[in-house]
């Protein structure tokens, strides 16, 4: 029996280089075949590598889907911010416009009102002038009438009390004694005209009195005109001022929506772009219009 004995140089040769050993020892094909496969596991990564690939393939994937959701929820944010805005405009120029029917018709009533009380004032206060210039003129006539007939009852009690008469029934006394049953009646009949006279007078004392009183009336009445058409003036012009004044400040209140609007587009638009642009370009079509 042969025993082939390995030198004792070899080994440590073989301790620090097994692998070349072993293929020096292998036939070619089958070291060509280790050595593919011994390439593939050098080249192969180690599992942590993967995990770590894998868990930055996924942290990708969550940072682009929460930049496709921040994107998606922005423009619906846009969207939104957009509609509201169309819905503003529309609601502003429906009350725009409702303001407008309402100032419209108010003023058309104002002025049917101004012309319903002018045309009543005119014709009250034309009534009240004829009414007025009637009663004076008959009352000036009563009055003149009046006067006179005072006038000629005095005259005439005067001239009875210096009349002939008078002197005849004096100097009949004088020469008779008494008198005549002819001059009884006569002075009888002179109180009773007398009498008659006074109580005419009366009347027509209280007439005049009653034509005084009346002609004070008229004259309360032509200032109580006088009011009402001072009252009615300054009425017209308190409604004018009051219509006036909401108009102007229904044109302010536009003029205020419209720049409010302006302003909210541009910061939007500078939110949207990401831009500091002072000037912001907007449409003349986009600007309502004031309700006139």
């Amino acid at each position: 029996m042969v025993f082939h004995s390995t030198p004792h140089f070899v080994t440590p040769f073989l301790l620090f280089f097994p692998q070349k050993h072993l293929r020096a020892q292998q036939p070619k094909g089958q070291q060509d075949s280790q050595e593919l496969t011994a390439g593939k596991r050098a080249n192969a990564p180690l599992p942590e590598d993967e995990e770590r690939k894998k868990a930055m393939l996924v942290e990708e994937q969550k940072s682009d889907i929460a930049r496709l959701l921040q994107g998606h929820q922005e423009e619906k944010e846009r969207l939104t911010e957009d509609i509201k805005i169309q819905v503003e405009k529309e609601r502003d120029l429906v009350l725009k416009k409702q303001v407008s029917e309402q100032f419209n018709t108010l003023k058309r009533e104002h002025e049917e009102n101004l012309r319903e009380l002018q045309r009543a004032h005119d014709q009250e206060t034309l009534l009240l002038r004829e009414s007025y210039q009637r009663s004076q003129s008959s009352f000036q006539e009563t009055i003149d009438r009046l006067n006179s007939q005072l006038k000629s009852f005095q005259e005439k009690m005067k001239r009875v009390e210096e009349s002939i008469l008078s002197r005849d029934y004096k100097k009949h006394i004088q020469d008779y004694g008494s008198p005549s049953r002819f001059w009884e009646q006569e002075l009888e009949s002179l109180h009773f005209v007398i009498e008659m006279k006074n109580e005419r007078i009366h009347d027509l004392d209280k007439k005049l009195l009653n034509l005084e009183m009346v002609m004070e009336r008229n004259l309360l009445l032509e200032e109580k005109v006088k009011t009402q058409t001072q009252n009615h003036l300054k009425v017209t012009r308190q409604l004018s001022d009051e219509l006036l004044v909401v108009r102007e400040a229904l044109d302010k209140e536009s003029q205020l929506r419209e720049q409010a609007h302006r302003e909210k587009e541009e910061l939007l638009y500078r939110v949207l772009n990401g831009i500091s642009s002072p000037a912001f370009p907007v449409a003349s079509s986009e600007v309502p219009l004031i309700a006139t």
